[in-house]
Parts: C-alpha cells; structure tokens; sequence
C-alpha cells in the first residue's frame, strides 16, 4: 500500500488552528546530518567521519490567489507576512500520522511567466527538533507501561498497532 501525497499536505499553525496553503502544488521534507572528519590509524587510507548536527528543511510551492486572505487557508501574503517578521512559526505534514515541529520560512521566490498562473515556492528551515507522531504516541505508551511496572514486549506490533488505530 503506498501514501497518497494528497494526504501528506503543509500546514502552518495560527491561532491554535491547523491551516493549510490556499492553492498549494506540492511539498517535500528533507533531512540531512553533518559529519566532521575523523582520524584513525586503522582505516587504511579510507576517510572517515562522524555525524554532529542534524537539520531539515520543507521545502513548497503553489499558486498565488488574488485574495489576500481566504478563510481557513493561508495565502502566499500570510506567508510573505511570516517571512518578513521573522516569525517562528509551527507546522504539521499530514492529517493522521504526521510530523510536525517548527521553524522559519527563508525563501520565498515568486514566478510570473507570461500568459500563465503566478506561482511561488519556498522553505521553511527546522529549528530544533521535529516528531513523528506515532513515535510520541508510542513513547509515551512505553513511558507509562516502564512506569507502572510493565514492560515492552514488541515494539514493532505496538507502532503497528497505533497505525491502524490512527
């Protein structure tokens, strides 16, 4: 069974509601690690490194609207709002099991090709960590049961088991 990206859609969060991008073609999550060089005198030859900080990126795009506001979605001028105030903003991809965290929208280029739609894209840069959702769920059921006196038996059946209840 595969994921339907139509499912896994960006929002922002304002004023304690989930919105998503009025008109939005596409988005993606990347992560990546740096690594710092490493020395050994067993590695004959061969480079080797270390991982140290971790990041990720979303990166989007869309069409812009005339409108500069649309009830209950955000437009490309709320986001050039959250860019220009550099505000730290939340953000979720997808519906039941997402990832959510929060970070700062960098760029934000917008087209306008003659005779077509305007469009834009953009990124949003992480700050801090972000989390998978079953991962918390699961968490802080393994929390709970160590708590009480239990332990873990699968952690594969439980992840299984809170996918199919989400």
């Amino acid at each position: 069974m595969f994921v339907n990206g139509g499912f896994e859609l960006l929002y922002i969060k304002l004023n304690g509601d989930w919105l998503p991008f009025a008109c939005l073609t596409d988005n993606s999550f990347s992560e990546s690690t740096e690594m710092i060089s490493t020395t050994t005198r067993d590695n004959n030859g061969w480079s080797t490194s270390s991982p140290t900080n971790q990041s990720y990126d979303i990166s989007f795009s869309g069409l812009a609207t005339y409108e500069l506001q649309i009830v209950g979605k955000l437009t490309l001028w709320d986001l050039k709002r959250y860019k220009k105030n550099r505000t730290l903003i939340e953000w979720r991809i997808g519906l039941n099991n997402y990832k959510y965290g929060s970070g700062y929208i960098v760029d934000l280029p917008e087209e306008y090709p003659v005779d077509d739609n305007v469009s834009f894209s953009g990124s949003i840069i992480g700050f801090g960590i972000y989390y998978d959702y079953v991962e918390v769920l699961f968490d802080n059921h393994k929390a709970r049961v160590i708590a009480d006196g239990g332990t873990v038996e699968s952690e594969s059946c439980l992840i299984n088991f809170i996918n199919s209840v989400i």
